[in-house]
């Protein structure tokens, strides 16, 4: 005689139970899952940037000077010509771009329209985005100039120092707030710093740095109010920080809305008080050109965005021996400032980044 014993199934309660472990155990492997995806991600903006470190010497090589960030005209600012990322368009497999880019024109002139709208994946920081760029029709209604259709975006920024003057002489600042990258006269692409003039060293000195911009996480603030985010007239509505490779413009003081291909660790960088620009400030400062500055920027008049980035509490940096550094938010100011300036002759301690 057979005994057949009928499978015991699971209660309910059972079920219940086994659902909820399996939970708390995918609640437990998300944030190492997602700590693993931006470590790569970091790991390919950290690429990036070595990448356009590469090129800023192979451009130095033909050059014999690294380019200047941004070229424009001499009377104003806004009226910019071209960008560093622009000339560096050769070095990262770029050429028949930059072939297409008319450097006798500046980047909103029609002839430019195709070229600046193109997206260039290593200007983008992926744990930001993998790519993007900036509708100019509302622009088109704020300056009351014929744009480009689009321009397309970047997520990193040549370092200008530790002072925020937007002026078309850069001799004009004190050499120990300089940073390799400044503004130079149209056309003029061998008017940059030479690796002997930075006195600091290229393994001391940072050349780019990440510059997150596109994401809500970093508005545009209000210069008034600090603490809040600059509105658009046109909209009522809070703004984005955004910025272009090639769209070398920069704000006034009447449309403080925008970043830009360079940024700073402070806006003035000398005692007594140097204003300082922190990394990963929130609302982010835009980059305003107001004609008012000495070349100094003593009466505080000009800003130039800091660096920020969606990674955690830091940001990426190249610097000038192509070597890339994660240095984090809370850095000593005095260091940060040091770090930025390529002729400053600040102590630098190991260890100290």
């Amino acid at each position: 005689m057979h005994h057949y014993h009928r499978r015991r199934g699971f209660t309910l309660v059972e079920t219940l139970v086994v659902i909820a472990i399996i939970g708390i155990l995918i609640g437990l492997l998300m944030p190492a899952v997602q700590q693993a995806r931006e470590a790569g991600r970091r790991a390919q903006c950290a690429s990036n940037l070595r990448q356009l470190g590469i090129a800023l010497h192979l451009f130095h090589d033909v050059n014999k000077a690294f380019p200047p960030a941004l070229t424009c005209d001499q009377v104003n600012v806004t009226n910019a010509e071209a960008t560093g990322y622009t000339l560096l368009l050769p070095y990262i497999e770029q050429g028949n771009l930059y072939a297409q880019y008319d450097f006798g024109q500046p980047w909103y002139a029609p002839v430019n329209y195709n070229a600046v709208a193109m997206e260039i994946k290593i200007f983008y920081c992926p744990t930001n985005r993998n790519g993007g760029r900036i509708d100019l029709a509302p622009f088109v209604l704020q300056w009351g100039q014929p744009l480009p259709p689009f321009a397309a975006s970047c997520d990193y920024a040549f370092c200008r120092g530790a002072n925020g003057a937007v002026h078309h002489d850069w001799t004009l600042l004190p050499g120990e707030v300089r940073g390799v990258f400044n503004i130079a006269p149209p056309r003029d692409f061998a008017a940059g710093v030479t690796m002997g003039q930075i006195l600091d060293g290229l393994s001391n000195t940072i050349a780019m740095g990440d510059a997150a911009a596109g994401t809500t996480l970093y508005m545009a603030r209000d210069l008034a109010n600090p603490s809040a985010p600059a509105i658009d007239p046109l909209t009522g509505q809070p703004v984005v920080l955004e910025q272009s490779w090639s769209a070398g413009s920069v704000g006034d003081a009447g449309h403080p809305f925008y970043g830009s291909v360079m940024a700073v660790t402070a806006q003035y960088g000398l005692p007594s008080n140097p204003r300082d620009e922190p990394m990963n400030r929130m609302p982010a400062t835009p980059t305003v050109y107001t004609g008012l500055s000495l070349g100094d920027n003593r009466t505080g008049t000009d800003y130039i965005s800091g660096f920020r980035s969606l990674h955690t509490a830091g940001c990426n940096f190249l610097f000038c021996d192509v070597s890339v550094h994660y240095l984090k938010q809370s850095i000593a100011p005095s260091v940060y400032r040091g770090l930025s300036t390529s002729m400053g002759r600040e102590p630098v301690s190991p260890g100290a980044f």
